[in-house]
This record gives C-alpha cells, structure tokens and sequence, in this order.
C-alpha cells in the first residue's frame, strides 16, 4: 500500500484495505495521493501498460497523465458526481467504476475517492457467449432430408442480426438446393417489431420466391403472444415442435416414419 498523509487514521486504512475492490484517492487537484493494497495488486498486474516501473510511482502523478482527453475527465469530477461507468483499458481490461467526493467531518472536499472493481473475466464470458449466441443465430442445420434445413433463432433477434441471418440462408440455399426451410422459434428471448418484420416478411417472401417451402417451427404460447399482431401469411405450415414440422415435411416428399420392427421381412 502507498503511504502519504491523506488517511490518517490507522483504522480506515484497515476498512478500506479489507475492502475486495481497489480504491484510489486523488486530491483536489487531481493528484493520486493514495490507493489500497488491492489497488497495487490490481496495478502490478497491469504495470507493464503503465508510464511507471512501479505502483508506488504513481503517488503524486495526475490522472490527466492517464487519460487521452482530460477534459472530459474534469467534467465528470467537477459536474457529474456521483458517477458510474463501465470502461475499457488498452482494449484488455474491463472494469465498473465509482466515483465520489471525498469530504472530511467539517464537511469540506478533499478530494475523490475511485473505486474500482475489476470485471475482466466476467466482461471476456459475456462476450463469449454473445458471440456464441451469434453464431448459434445464424446456424444453419441439416435435418434427415438431404434438401431440409433448421434455422434456429436463438436469443434476442435484433434487425442486425436478422438481415445477416438472412444473407446466409439465401445464400445456402441458393448454393445447396435447399427445397424445405423450418425456421424455429423456440429458442428466442425476445423479438422487436422490426426484427420480426426482417424475419416474417422479408425472409419468408425471399425463399417463397425462390420456391423454397417455409415451415415455422416452435410457435409455442409464449411466441404467439410476440407475432399476434404481425400480417403472418396463413399459408405457411406452422407446428409447435421441430419434430411436427419435419414430420410434416417428410409426409410431403412422400416419407414414413416406421420403426424396423414393424417393417415387414420380406
């Protein structure tokens, strides 16, 4: 831990070292005049992008030194207090911060207290999973006929994702074929008007045209409550489950469904 003047009651130096989070104190003119003993762990894991060789280095060093518009960061402390972000370091570091005034009993500001909670790993998670959310969204299955596809929607369906979506089914079924397109609902958590427009209209319209069969899949309760009010075409196949649909699909390329044991030994 850094020492200077600033705290200099022996207990609240305890409290705040106990603290999990990484605290730092700047004075009124923006000097870092402090830290806790969690906030030099937390720089001598990242001390190789910092100006300094050591931690300790950084006591009496503005925060002007740190940021790449210092006006900005004026702003906040003299104006937006209390204040509260998420932030990004050398595009490697994630973390929420908390800023606050620092007074003392007679009431009088000394100065700013950060409070900095490292949320890295929990940021590189989030991520991941948008990313494999993404590509889930945009998964395109084979079924148990070779010219039957799967789309299975997944997570929230935003116009983004929707128009990308589309490009890649076009694109594969004008490559492979494709005569069937179940397009399963199921797995969405949330779907907005326009995403829904993107997806009903402009989707089911392009593969009609291209004489491809659309079969929605996995119209439960809770996704009919989202697509009541849209202008759905009753003329595509509509089933609660993918294995109704594919089902449906297979009755009309003239399959059946039969256990081996009921097929009759010739």
């Amino acid at each position: 831990m850094a020492k200077t003047s600033f705290f200099e009651n022996n207990e609240t130096v305890r409290v705040l070292n106990s603290i999990g989070d990484s605290i730092f104190i700047c004075d009124t003119s923006f000097t870092i005049a402090w830290f806790n003993e969690q906030a030099g762990i937390l720089l001598e894991s990242i001390i190789d992008y910092l100006p300094v060789d050591s931690p300790s280095e950084l006591i009496g060093k503005s925060i002007h030194d740190f940021h790449k518009n210092p006006t900005h960061q004026t702003t906040i402390l003299l104006h937006h207090l209390p204040y509260q972000s998420t932030i990004t370091l050398f595009d490697k570091f994630a973390a929420n911060i908390v800023i606050t005034e620092y007074r003392d009993e007679y009431e009088e500001k000394q100065g700013y207290i950060l409070v900095w909670r490292d949320v890295t790993e929990k940021q590189k998670e989030i991520d991941e999973n948008r990313k494999l959310i993404d590509e889930y969204s945009n998964a395109i299955l084979p079924t148990v006929l070779d010219h039957a596809i799967l789309i299975p929607l997944i997570g929230t369906l935003t116009v983004n994702r929707s128009e990308k979506l589309i490009r890649n089914v076009l694109d594969y079924c004008a490559k492979t074929n494709t005569d069937y397109v179940l397009i399963d609902f199921s797995g969405l958590t949330n779907l907005t008007d326009r995403s829904a427009n993107t997806v009903f209209e402009t989707m089911t319209k392009s593969l009609k045209l291209m004489g491809i069969h659309v079969v929605y899949v996995g119209i439960t309760s809770r996704i009919v409550k989202w697509i009541i009010n849209l202008d759905l075409d009753s003329s595509i196949p509509t089933f609660a489950t993918f294995r109704q649909g594919i089902n449906d699909v297979m009755k009309s390329e003239g399959f059946v469904l039969q256990k081996v044991d009921d097929i009759p030994k010739s």
